[in-house]
């Protein structure tokens, strides 16, 4: 996932999770925690995903408690820098992410 700002995330075949970080400092890719097939970002801290389950997560911001699990399953996640986000469901039908509950 690239975002608007030049922000990169990436999920690797095993659903491990990292951040580049190479124009920061000496290591080029940081591991996050957590487990995800999918990822999206929008700018640095705007960035969601989908694990193995289908269940979506949103990134906190923190690397020490990276992940919050958000309602709804999805196979397929998009976030913009603007914050909108979009899923896919199994069944092919998309949502609008708007608070408390995919619309």
């Amino acid at each position: 996932g690239v975002a608007a700002d030049g922000t990169v995330w990436h999920v690797n075949s095993a659903g491990a999770i990292y951040r580049y970080t190479g124009d920061q400092g000496s290591t080029d890719w940081v591991a996050v925690s957590g487990g995800l097939t999918r990822i999206s970002a929008g700018s640095r801290t705007h960035v969601w995903g989908i694990n193995s389950s289908n269940q979506i997560y949103r990134y906190t911001g923190h690397d020490a408690n990276p992940w919050v699990g958000i309602p709804g399953q999805a196979v397929d996640i998009g976030a913009a820098a603007d914050g909108t986000v979009w899923h896919v469901a199994a069944a092919g039908a998309i949502y609008r992410y708007t608070g408390d509950q995919p619309s």
